[in-house]
């Protein structure tokens, strides 16, 4: 048996082993967790087992391990700057397993708040730029933002080009964006590298730009790095790339653990595929013991924010329940809903069930459909 497999057997089968054996499989899980850097998949572990008296030794051996990384983490963090973003950043990665850590540099931030000693956060330039805020240089930059964001990318260059210039991170990164939407992708790169000492966005724009091999020769590892740079910084595409990258072994080595650590900070985020990836990797049982419930209620949030994927993968789970000719209506309804979104292979689907489901139990699916999307399951 691979180290790796011990994660995935089910309590039931562990079960069936002897005292010595049983032993042993709880001592290789631990071992793989404790090999891994990331701490929620320690906290997964504590969460799953909690009711398990059989592994009341090494529940509390993870959970020293789990408490001595959130100091590790909260060593760090207290050496940050002592404001808003940095607390942003710090609950984005690690409220989930270090809650009490987080909200301690919380309280820390409220008393500096009260007393007028918070570190403020101002935008960031080159130190060789002294840069003159004239109103006529604030409007540039609102300009700059506004125009970059509804996609009228000729006239946000116009805007964006003198605070880029002055040192600008933000419209260094939107000249970054407007360049490599205009396939000019030399620009782009030097522009996300200038912007990327100060901004998370550009350094996930670097990761772009090296996995696609634009404006530079094709580059996974160089691609994860700053992908990871990023997702430390709590940018939730990055932490998904990251998850991705893992979870496909490229620019590193296959880790489903790490993988799944990282889709969760970026689904807990609201990020859509991550939520997806997650969702399946609970259904599936990869890296962890299959959890159906768990899994479906994340796809079932990516599939609120109309991501066609989700809702083409809960029209397959609606349709592999049992054979009912209700449940055949519902995952037509699904199916509809991801062709609707762009995905054809949904739209074909539907069709072929609707053949066999009268009007009326498709507009009861519907009704389902309608209120799980709403949040009523």
């Amino acid at each position: 048996m691979q180290t790796g497999d011990v994660l995935g057997r089910p309590a039931e089968w562990l079960g069936n082993w002897g005292a010595s054996e049983r032993e042993d499989a709880y001592d290789l899980e631990v071992k793989q967790l404790f090999d891994q850097p990331y701490i929620d998949p320690l906290t997964r572990y504590l969460e799953r087992y909690r009711n398990d008296e059989s592994r009341a030794a090494h529940l509390q051996r993870v959970l020293d391990e789990r408490n001595q990384r959130c100091r590790q983490i909260a060593d760090k963090y207290a050496n940050r700057p002592l404001n808003v973003k940095t607390l942003e950043q710090y609950r984005s990665g690690y409220s989930y397993s270090c809650p009490q850590q987080v909200e301690a540099f919380a309280g820390r931030l409220q008393q500096a708040t009260e007393s007028g000693e918070v570190e403020q956060v101002t935008t960031p330039v080159e130190p060789a730029a002294e840069i003159a805020w004239s109103g006529q240089l604030a409007q540039q930059l609102n300009d700059c933002y506004l125009l970059t964001t509804i996609g009228n990318f000729s006239a946000a260059r116009a805007a964006c080009t003198t605070p880029a210039e002055k040192g600008d991170p933000r419209a260094q990164y939107n000249m970054a964006l407007i360049a490599r939407s205009l396939t000019q992708y030399d620009e782009a790169l030097n522009w996300a590298h200038l912007a990327a000492k100060h901004s998370a966005e550009a350094r996930y724009l670097l990761g772009q730009l090296y996995e696609a091999g634009q404006g530079v020769e094709e580059d996974e590892i160089n691609a994860l790095t700053w992908y990871r740079d990023a997702a430390e910084q709590g940018n939730a595409s990055a932490q998904y790339r990251v998850g991705r990258f893992l979870y496909e072994g490229r620019g590193v080595e296959q880790n489903l653990g790490a993988a799944m650590g990282w889709y969760e900070r970026a689904a807990a985020q609201g990020q859509a595929e991550a939520q997806l990836a997650l969702g399946d990797m609970l259904l599936q049982g990869e890296g962890v013991p299959p959890d159906p419930a768990q899994g479906r209620f994340w796809v079932l949030r990516a599939a609120r924010q109309g991501l066609a994927e989700a809702q083409l993968r809960l029209g397959e789970l609606a349709e592999q329940a049992d054979n009912t000719l209700s449940n055949r209506a519902e995952a037509a309804v699904w199916y509809e809903l991801a062709g609707q979104n762009g995905l054809q292979p949904g739209t074909i689907r539907a069709q072929k069930l609707r053949v066999e489901i009268a009007a009326e139990t498709l507009q009861d699916a519907r009704v389902r459909v309608r209120r799980a999307l709403e949040g009523g399951r």
